[in-house]
């Protein structure tokens, strides 16, 4: 299994500006770097819409913003450093299997 945890970046991010809060260490991904991370968690994750992921367990997550102007930008989700699920504006979210929960999957 590989290591997929996320390490800051030195340049900080494109979008501190649309942020309400300063930067945090993790939120300095540059936009290649995000777009890789993006890519993975849609290989590896499936697609939960919006309702199978509950407010709880993102709450206890770190987020990463795209570094990008756009007003609604994806949002990548960290649980201790690990990408656990994505935003995706109007779509939904998609998840890592076991990472966090899904409603849809639960037996």
């Amino acid at each position: 299994m590989s290591d997929t945890r996320i390490l800051a970046h030195a340049n900080p991010a494109v979008n501190l500006s649309a942020l309400a809060t300063p930067a945090q260490e993790h939120d300095t991904l540059t936009a290649t770097q995000f777009m890789d991370l993006y890519a993975y968690i849609c290989e590896a994750g499936t697609f939960a819409g919006f309702s199978a992921v509950p407010w709880e367990e993102l709450g206890m997550c770190s987020v990463i913003h795209e570094p990008t102007d756009e007003p609604e930008g994806l949002r990548i989700y960290l649980r201790e450093g690990w990408p656990v699920a994505v935003l995706e504006f109007d779509m939904g979210y998609r998840v890592i299997p076991g990472m966090i929960t899904n409603r849809w999957q639960q037996s």
